[in-house]
Parts: C-alpha cells; structure tokens; sequence
C-alpha cells in the first residue's frame, strides 16, 4: 500500500514541479511585460499560483486514482503499461497550453484562453503572422515539452504494483478521493476554483504569472460562448446607430452637484438595497435622512439582478447580459473599462473592501483588472469578526477605521460592498418582525454609524459618498426578480462636497454612474462606451429609459410603460402601460449592440 501513496505523491509533486518551471520561463521570456513590477512580487507568484496548481493537478490525479484502488484487487499489476497511454494524452495537452501561453502573452500580453481557440480553426490566418523560423521553433519546443512532462510522468510511474496484504486496503481510496475532490474544487470555501484565485497584486503581470494556464483554459472553455451570435436582429450597423443614438450623452458637467471637484470618493454598493425594500422611515431611516440632506437620484434602476453583474454595471458602466455573467469572463475583464483605473490615472488610490469571499464569481479577478490597487475580502477580518455564514457583518466593514478614514494620505476612490441584507437574513439586531426587512434595517443602521463618523472627521469637507445598491430584492417570496419594481434602486450622493439638497428624476441606470460621476469631476469618460452622463444639459426625454436584465429576459422601462422580452422565444409582452409600439425594435437593437460589444472586448 505505501508504494501506491508514495506514486500518488510524486504524482502531484511532479505536476507542481512542472506548474512552477512553467511559470519561471513564463515570467524571463515575458519580462518585458512587468511594468515595474517588484521582483518579490513575481516571486510571489509561484507561492500564489500554487492553489490553481494543485487544482489542476487534482483532475489529472482522478484516473490514476481510480486505477489504484482498482489495483488493490490484483495480485501484480503492470501499472506503467496501464497510465503510460493516459500520460501521452496529458503530456500532449499540458505541453501544447504551457508553451503557447508563454508565446502568445509574448505576442499578445494575454493569457491563452478559449478565445485563442477560434484562431486553431483556421491555422492559414494564425500563422500567416508568424515567420516560418517561429513555426518551426515553436514546433521543437512544443515537442520537447511534451516529451519532457511525458518522461517526467513515466519514470513517478512505478512499473509494477505489488499485492496488499488486505483487499480492504481499498477503501483507504475513499478519504484519498474525497481529498482530490477538494482539491480539484479548491477547498472548502463557499465559492469553487476561479481564476480569481491567483490575483493577489497590483501588477497584471504577477497576476498572469500565478494563473495557472492550464486551469485558465478549461474554465474559459466553461465560461466561454458565442456573444456575437446572440441577438441577431437587424442588420449590425443599423443596431448600433439606433443603440448609440440612445447612449448617446453630453460629456459636460450641466448642473454641478458638487462643491469639490476632485474629492475623496467613497462608494457604498448596497447588496440589495431596492427602493421598495429600503426608501422608506421603517426599514432605511438612516437613507431617508441623507437623501434629504443630499442628491437623490430618484428615477435609477438596476442593470442585472445579482452582484457580480450589478458590480460590472457600476464600476465599468455595462449595460447588463441576460445570459451571461460578464465577471465570470475572465479573459474579457481585463478590455472593460474601470472607474478605479480612470481614478488611479487622475492619482488617486483605489480600494475594494468585502466583508465575505472576495473570491466569488472571480470577484477579485475581475476587481484587479480593473484598476483596485487593493482589494480586501473576509481573509482581512479576523475569525472572531466573521460572525455570520456570508462573512464579517456590515457592522465591522462600516467603520471608519477598518476603511481608513482619519489618515491624511492623498486622493481616495473606495468601494464598499456590504453583505448583511442577504439570504438567510441573519443579523445581529432585532427591530421589526420580519427578517427580510430587519437585515436591511440594521445595515442601515450601520450606515448611520459610519456617516456620523465621517463627519466628524478632517476628511468630510471633501467626501462624496455615494451610495447605492448592486441590484433589487423582491419584497417577498411570491415576487420574482424579473418583475420590473424590483429594479428600481435609490442613488443617493451625500457628504461634505456635495452642495446642497437636490433630487434628479431622470430615467437612468447604474451604469449611468460612471459617466455621471466623472463627468463631475471633470475628467473625460470616452471609454465608457455604454455608460450616459444624466446630467448633461441635453440629456432628453429620448434618454429617459433604463433596460433591466433578468435570468434569460429583460425589461425595457421608459415613460410610456413596461416591456417585457424572453430570450427563449424572443418575444415582448407588454406589463405596464401602454410603451410606444417602437420600444420592441429598440430593446432589440439593444441587445444585439450590447452583446456584439461584448463580444469584441
């Protein structure tokens, strides 16, 4: 038995070693790409790099595994004749993705995904770019690579296994296998294996290293889908000349809600803070005092209906997907565009802060690639604070002092995601009777404690906070998240440099904010192609609309009422009012324009 543990165990060390090699040669052929990066942090990569390997090396284990607890039940057992075959396959595999992740990066500066696939399918095109001493010596290294892993794999091959003294001995392979299980899951942490996972710096660079290319192709192979292909309702150009004409905005600042043009930002993303649940005295007095102390942006909706989407809605000003979770898509969160990468370019200093798993729908992946210098995740709180199955409740994330506030050190954009109002609605106070609503009041309540901080300190003079929420929540169990009220979310614009009191009814979006908000701070918003300033000077009634996606479906909201698209049959069903017998072609331009952009990232 000890000799089939011991296999099991160069298995892996031989993986690992081949993983790491990988990633040295990686990081000296694609030096170039470092941008600054310290050497220490690209060392770190292999130490952060290491939780994506062992989860690579998890799936390759599960055959030989199964084919040693089979084993058991033989006398002799030719084991090499039996896995040398299987290790050409994964040799052939791992060699191929590991060299041409080193090349292609040095190409292209990105990482091979499944994106990379499309160009396989016509090899004509992919090497017409590539001189013929490239091909060939690609080619050579490729082969050579596979021949290494290969023999590297043959020789932690045992040629024979002996007999165990007991056929029992093989159920020890139970425990074994629910250990590769976690592994290949990435432990036992609320959110599965992610790209997310190997993001731990500032530097891109650092980051690609520590992804494990392997692991970064099988799940981009998973997330991948043919975006271009969906929607395809009119003719593109015609699409993207009617969806432009609607996102279409002045980048002038118009009406100056502030007194500071370059504050201190700080954003509070309420989990599912929706206007009927919080924008009232009961549940959201706190919410109630500051929208009447600052701006109420009163006619805001949400884009998507959960986090990960409604997040990609506020910080890259997207329009949502009703498919497809864009922050899923590592490979096309790197071309999005970030509130925290225009900030950083302005000098200011960026920052996530999440009370829960940073790591959930590669959040973190997604955070970093779009310019957050740090990003904070439940890792940062200690166990004692992590008090409920989510994470560290609103009370100990709303903190002055867990934020930073109080410290003179320049320019700030930070985000705050809080977690408490979330199923099971467990929270560590008890005002109403209803728990639904006692979660939300109490993160409200949390708020308040923060804002009285805040405003006692040096800071307040030049602070926006803005709060709002990452999408809606149905008032009870009988209301679905498609219904279109569940959309509507309150924005509020409060703190020391906003000028006064003011409400905004414009018909708007989250991903309205980014354009808005830097159209503010004067600061040109170009990148964000899908993102509208509501409060430029011509911004009309033609702009007063607001489409709210759904799980497969969506809502198109303006004036003249509701309409409501299935994307299984691609039709529109009218549930409110009477909308103008034009808004089904324009949601449908809608889409084709805002998944064909998509696409193109």
């Amino acid at each position: 038995m000890k000799e089939r543990l011991l296999f099991l165990a160069k298995l892996y060390a031989v993986l690992l070693a081949v993983f790491a090699l990988q990633r040295v040669v990686f990081m000296a052929v694609n030096a170039g790409f470092a941008d600054g990066a310290p050497f220490a942090s690209c060392v770190a990569s292999l130490w952060h790099g290491l939780r994506l390997d062992v989860v690579s090396a998890s799936y390759v284990a599960v055959l030989p595994l199964l084919v040693l607890a089979l084993s058991c039940f033989w006398r002799r057992f030719r084991l090499r004749r039996v896995l040398v075959p299987y290790w050409w396959l994964i040799a052939l595999v791992a060699g191929t993705v590991l060299v041409a992740d080193i090349v292609l990066y040095w190409f292209w500066g990105a990482k091979l995904d499944a994106n990379d696939l499309m160009y396989a399918v016509k090899p004509k095109d992919m090497l017409a770019s590539l001189h013929w001493w490239a091909v060939l010596g690609g080619l050579a290294v490729v082969g050579a690579t596979v021949w290494l892993v290969w023999l590297a794999l043959r020789r932690a091959t045992p040629r024979e296994l002996g007999p165990v003294a007991n056929r029992w001995w093989a159920l020890l392979f139970v425990p074994l296998a629910g250990l590769v299980f976690l592994g290949m899951r990435g432990g036992v942490s609320e959110s599965t294996a992610n790209v997310s996972y190997a993001y731990f710096s500032r530097y891109a660079f650092c980051n690609h290293a520590a992804l494990n290319p392997l692991f970064n192709m099988v799940h981009s192979l998973a997330k991948s889908e043919d975006l271009a292909g969906e929607f395809a309702f009119f003719d593109e150009a015609a699409a993207a000349g009617v969806a432009e004409g609607l996102l279409q905005s002045d980048a002038t600042a118009g009406d100056t809600l502030l007194r500071v043009q370059r504050p201190d930002v700080l954003m509070i993303v309420w989990e599912g803070g929706g206007w009927d649940m919080v924008a009232n005295d009961s549940v959201g007095p706190c919410l109630m005092r500051l929208a009447d102390e600052g701006v109420l942006f009163s006619g805001c909706y949400a884009n998507n209906f959960r986090t990960d989407r409604g997040l990609v809605s506020l910080l890259s000003g997207w329009q949502g997907l009703p498919t497809t979770s864009l922050m899923k898509l590592g490979d096309r969160c790197r071309r999005l565009p970030g509130l925290a990468r225009t900030l950083a370019a302005e000098g200011y200093r960026t920052r996530f802060v999440y009370g829960g798993d940073v790591d959930f729908t590669n959040m973190r992946g997604y955070l970093m690639e779009t310019g957050f210098e740090r990003v904070e995740g439940s890792e940062a709180f200690p166990a004692s604070r992590r008090k409920s199955g989510w994470g560290a409740p609103d009370a100990y994330t709303l903190l002055p002092s867990v934020l930073g506030y109080g410290k003179g050190d320049g320019r700030r954009f930070d985000v705050v995601l809080t977690l408490s109002s979330h199923e099971p609605w467990e929270v560590p106070m008890q005002k109403l009777a209803d728990e639904r609503s006692n979660s939300f009041a109490y993160t409200d309540s949390c708020l308040g404690v923060l804002m009285d901080s805040l405003r006692a300190m040096p800071q307040w003079d030049s602070l926006l906070v803005i709060i709002v929420p990452d999408h809606g929540v149905p008032l009870s169990g009988g209301q679905s998240t498609s219904d279109w009220r569940v959309s509507h979310v309150p924005m509020v614009w409060t703190g020391g440099a906003v000028r006064g009191h003011r409400v905004v009814d414009n018909m708007m979006m989250q991903s309205d904010l980014a354009a808005t908000l830097l159209s503010q701070m004067g600061i040109a918003a170009d990148g964000f192609l899908m993102s509208r300033n509501v409060l430029a000077p011509g911004f009309g009634q033609r702009q007063h609309w607001a489409l709210h996606c759904f799980k497969n479906g969506c809502n198109w909201i303006d004036s003249t009422g509701v309409l409501r698209f299935d994307c299984g049959d691609s039709k529109a069903t009218v549930v409110n009012g009477s909308p103008d017998a034009e808004n089904e072609d324009l949601l449908k331009a809608m889409l084709q324009y805002v998944y064909h952009r998509t696409a193109k990232l």
